[in-house]
Parts: structure tokens; sequence; C-alpha cells
């Protein structure tokens, strides 16, 4: 089993690494390994079936694409999980 980090899980499935944290806080999303506070990895195994899971997809269809420019605006992190209209 190789661990990745959530960048590279975003480079690879397309998404934010911003929302894999939303993902985190609001106790969905793929399972995730901390081994300290600022330490997370990812399952390459458990993200394949993950994302492959079409009972993820609505959860999948909510999910901005990825920027790529790194605004901050599209990276902050809400806790309420919920989007501002803007």
């Amino acid at each position: 089993m190789a661990l990745i980090s959530p960048s590279t899980v975003a480079t690879q499935y397309g998404i934010s690494s911003a929302q894999l944290r939303q993902w985190r806080q609001r106790g969905v999303g793929p399972e995730y390994f901390q081994f300290t506070a600022r330490t997370i990895s990812y399952s390459d195994d458990y993200l394949r079936d993950w994302f492959n899971d079409p009972r993820n997809a609505e959860l999948l269809a909510e999910t901005p694409p990825a920027n790529v420019n790194g605004s901050c605006r599209d990276g902050r992190v809400r806790r309420s999980g919920r989007r501002d209209a803007r």
C-alpha cells in the first residue's frame, strides 16, 4: 500500500487540496491517515476504490474543479460546509 500526499491526490484526481481538507473536516471523503498534526496521507488503493464508487458521485458532483493558479478564494475552508453565493 503506497501512501500519497493530499497535493498528489489533488493532481491525480483533479480536485483541490482545499476540497480534501473540507471533506476531512466534514467527516466525508476518502479514508486518510494522520501521523502527526500536520502530516496527512492517503492510500492509493483506498483512493481508487473511493473515487470509483458510484455512491460517492453526489459528493464528487459538488466538488469545484482544482484551481491551478492557487487562488486563495477557491482554497478557503468554510467550516459550515456551505458555499457562499458569489
